[in-house]
């Protein structure tokens, strides 16, 4: 089976996104996001779910191709089930130099002062405003779970590293693409000494790729690598069952080629295992215990997305003729969704086929409570108690 998108815009538009802006008190000045919301999210006769958030910087260059992946690995494409869907958060940057480097220095890659520089060292100014301003802001306008996300490349996984080291409680996981890790002689390698010598616990999970090529024409083009994989020694003595690290170098992608790959190989490290087996013959059984483990894995509650065990009860009731099946996944779902008036209405439907009239009725009349505007259900609803005797035609 695969399942068909549905485009939920009345003008017909593909709608990925919205621009919002904030004003922050913190930098002083307006500062835009862009927020991609997962497609259940308004997937009309589901409930809506809470979701993990992913904090994208650079933003308005990364949002088109950095939804799609998380649209293609986490949304159930041809039932494919990588990832949790997760809410985006991308945040743009008029001065990205100031908002990404964590501190002020006019030595370039090349170990030449560099005049676009000048306003560089605003990384920890920026972080306040993500956790001070945006954080509440997300979390008061969308139904969000206390998980997040941080990913950049380049200044933007420097910055997704100082955030790592100075701020571990701020993020749960981090992607860091081919990160500037010469920068400032190796400060990022400095603080992460300096937290080993104080044996300081870090817990998150991390992901850290490499590309064969920074930039061409500069004195010491392997620069980064070698600062990048003496960054990535040091970090490797935090490893522990609460902080997980995957380096991974791409020898055939360059800087600028890299993101793409480790968007998607960085979520693969991020969820390993979570990929669903959608062999449903397994029962309902497998989904709530595979999702039982990541709910204690990622520490926020985890259930089956709602229209996936739907179409599997639904399979069982009308293709297979398989009713004990299908009231085994259509009672998980109500129970994962109470409220819900499709799963309520199709676990009626599934008891009246069984016989359970009355159970039908109430499952019918609780859809009917949650949407009444279900003129279906109030048609079998109606029938089916003209067919009851006496006074349990009532309520």
């Amino acid at each position: 089976m695969t399942r068909a998108a549905e485009d939920n815009n009345t003008d017909n538009s593909i709608v990925i996104g919205h621009k919002h802006t904030l004003y922050s008190e913190i930098l002083g000045e307006n500062r835009p996001y862009w927020v991609h919301l997962p497609y259940s999210y308004n997937d009309p006769p589901y409930a809506r779910q809470h979701y993990p958030v992913v904090y994208l910087l650079d933003g308005d260059v990364n949002f088109h191709s950095f939804t799609g992946v998380t649209i293609f690995m986490g949304r159930g494409i041809n039932y494919n089930f990588q990832i949790p869907e997760f809410i985006v958060v991308a945040i743009p940057h008029a001065d990205r130099v100031r908002d990404l480097t964590p501190s002020h220095t006019m030595v370039g890659f090349n170990g030449k002062d560099a005049p676009f520089l000048e306003s560089s060292g605003g990384g920890d100014t920026f972080l306040r405003f993500i956790e001070e301003e945006l954080f509440p802001e997300i979390t008061s306008t969308y139904p969000v779970q206390d998980y997040r996300v941080l990913v950049g490349h380049s200044f933007g996984g420097l910055l997704t590293l100082h955030a790592l080291l100075t701020k571990p409680d701020m993020f749960h996981a981090h992607l860091a693409i081919d990160p500037s890790c010469w920068w400032d002689n190796e400060m990022l390698k400095r603080q992460a000494q300096q937290l080993l010598t104080a044996k300081t616990t870090l817990k998150s999970n991390v992901y850290i790729s490499l590309a064969y090529s920074f930039y061409e024409g500069v004195d010491d083009p392997e620069l980064n690598t070698t600062t990048m994989r003496a960054f990535v020694d040091v970090l490797t003595s935090f490893e522990s069952p609460e902080f997980q690290l995957k380096f991974q170098y791409f020898d055939d992608e360059d800087h600028v080629s890299v993101p793409l790959l480790s968007w998607y190989y960085g979520f693969l490290h991020l969820f390993q295992g979570y990929k669903i087996d959608t062999d449903i013959s397994k029962g309902s059984t497998y989904l709530k215990e595979h999702f039982d483990h990541w709910s204690k894995k990622l520490g926020i509650p985890r259930k089956p997305l709602e229209w996936h065990v739907n179409e599997a009860g639904l399979y069982f009731l009308h293709t297979a003729q398989d009713i004990d099946k299908a009231l085994e996944f259509l009672t998980m779902n109500v129970a994962n969704n109470p409220h819900s008036y499709n799963a309520h209405h199709r676990l009626a439907e599934a008891y009246e086929a069984n016989g359970d009239t009355e159970l039908a009725i109430a499952h019918y009349r609780k859809a009917m409570s949650l949407n009444p505007d279900l003129q279906d259900v109030h048609d079998q609803l109606y029938q089916l108690q003209k067919s009851l005797p006496g006074d349990t035609k009532k309520g």
